[in-house]
């Protein structure tokens, strides 16, 4: 017979940590499903769910039964080398998206159509359309070609423009041109000036001798003319454009990287996403027309035989601070393509992440994180080197910007490192220099949590010059060294901020 005394006694603080471990798993379980019952049921489900369903397919429409706010815009980029490489490059930006600012301000929510580097006096044009002109035609023919293996593709209509996968079709009338008015054109020259003299004081310490605000502001048209051009009649926008699937080259993908967005993909809830369709592909039809009102001819560009680019965002709200530049019409590497995105990352959510800053400002500095997505395709070897942030082994080793004053540029300055994806063994390098002329970017227009609405945000440039060094770092074989001309490059926010979290 078993003695009483060999069994085991429960003892009291043993039996109140079992206790205590099972009424915190019930806990957990309730709040969970208490979240998931409330998250199902929130207007922002639908954000969610639109998410999951477009994972691998990225460039398709996501604002299906979203009534929280939202935006969406896709990048069409498009560039020419002139006839000799002495002749000025044709770059140009056609940007079609939607806005709903909140539930609150459905004044605010339109489409849009963005053109950045309309040849002419005006390098810029806004037309803004009401979200009933917005129309997702995934799968449908209409405006385009009818092939039938084109079922399913990504295509909207906004007004009478269509704009798909592999053609743009741009009837963009005067009645729908939204001029931006000169107090917020002086509003962002007066930000973007401010900006220029930050950076020009971390670069020369020297540089407060001399009037820098004045100078760089100088750089920019002045409040005489941006008064004068609300005078002007409006713009009027017509063109078409064609670049064959079988010219494309897509971005690599797999299982776990189902877009440019790599692993964090899975993560639904995100701020901003970002989605890339085509790295390169061969323009075999462009042709655009400016006009002024319906009559006056501003300009006209050709981009018969040029190349293109094709990315997207989308999300509740734009980062804080960002960098962004993309390139891909390089000169001894034809077909090679760059992308980098370094960006202050909510890891929280916006909306929590605003609470801590009111509520507990000591914590405020930890409720961002520096974000990248990096990545450059080499065409000769058909190879994609990714330094973002979720590859493992990936590093950012140096971001920076600097202004020289006597040329007049702005330049952003990226370095990092990554594993041969053919040789894991061996160590990949990237450095990136993007420079452009002071003064040349374009505002562009972007959600704004700030203001609410869509406001000149983005100092745009499409004429940057982009100089690329890859090498191994075992070797110093250089794999590639070379200029891309047309680039694109946004330069946001406090990036004082992005070089201090990345130069640690």
């Amino acid at each position: 017979m078993k003695d009483p005394q060999d069994t085991p006694i429960l003892s009291f603080s043993s039996w109140s940590s079992t206790r205590l471990l099972s009424l915190g798993r019930t806990a957990l379980l309730v709040l969970t499903s208490a979240y998931l019952v409330q998250l199902a049921l929130s207007p922002k489900a639908a954000y969610l769910v639109s998410n999951v369903r477009n994972l691998h397919n990225p460039i398709q429409y996501h604002g299906t039964d979203i009534s929280t706010a939202f935006f969406e815009g896709w990048y069409f980029k498009m560039v020419k080398q002139g006839k000799t490489k002495d002749d000025p490059i044709q770059s140009m930006a056609i940007i079609p998206g939607i806005h709903r600012p909140s539930p609150d301000n459905t004044d605010e929510e339109h489409a849009f159509v963005i053109v950045v580097g309309i040849p002419g006096p005006e390098p810029a044009a806004y037309f803004r359309f009401p979200v009933s002109e917005f129309t997702d035609l995934r799968g449908n023919t209409q405006g385009g070609d009818n092939n039938n293996n084109n079922k399913g593709a990504f295509k909207v209509q906004i007004g009478n423009s269509f704009f798909s996968h592999d053609e743009l079709i741009l009837n963009l009338p005067a009645n729908r041109f939204d001029r931006v008015p000169a107090r917020e054109l002086e509003e962002f020259y007066t930000e973007a000036s401010r900006q220029y003299e930050v950076q020009l004081r971390k670069t020369n310490s020297t540089a407060s001798s001399i009037d820098n605000h004045d100078y760089f502001r100088r750089l920019f048209p002045s409040a005489d003319t941006l008064t004068e051009a609300e005078t002007q009649n409006p713009i009027a926008v017509h063109g078409h454009f064609q670049f064959p699937s079988s010219t494309q080259i897509p971005l690599p993908t797999s299982r776990w990287r189902p877009s440019i967005m790599g692993i964090t993909a899975y993560l639904p809830f995100l701020e901003c996403n970002h989605g890339v369709a085509s790295l390169h592909h061969t323009i075999s039809k462009g042709h655009l027309v400016a006009h002024r009102g319906d009559n006056e001819v501003l300009g006209e560009a050709k981009f018969d035989g040029g190349v293109g680019y094709i990315e997207k965002d989308w999300g509740v709200n734009f980062p804080s601070t960002w960098v962004w530049a993309q390139a891909n019409m390089f000169d001894t590497t034809p077909g090679s393509s760059l992308m980098i995105s370094v960006a202050s990352i909510p890891v929280l959510g916006p909306d929590f992440s605003d609470w801590i800053t009111s509520n507990i400002p000591i914590l405020s500095p930890f409720t961002n994180v520096p974000g990248r997505l990096v990545i450059f395709y080499h065409a000769a070897t058909k190879t994609l080197y990714n330094f973002s942030s979720y590859v493992f082994l990936a590093r950012a080793k140096s971001l920076r910007t600097s202004i020289d004053i006597e040329r007049g540029t702005q330049t952003f300055s990226f370095m990092a490192t990554t594993k041969d994806p053919n040789n894991p063994k061996e160590t990949i390098a990237l450095q990136v220099n993007v420079t452009r002329e002071i003064g040349t970017g374009v505002p562009l227009r972007a959600p704004s949590r700030v203001k609410g609405r869509m406001f000149s945000g983005v100092e745009e440039a499409v004429v940057a010059t982009t100089d690329v060094r890859l090498w191994r770092v075992e070797s110093g074989e250089v794999l590639v060294e070379d200029q891309s001309l047309g680039s694109g490059l946004e330069v946001v926010g406090d990036i004082a901020w992005l070089e201090a979290h990345i130069n640690h």
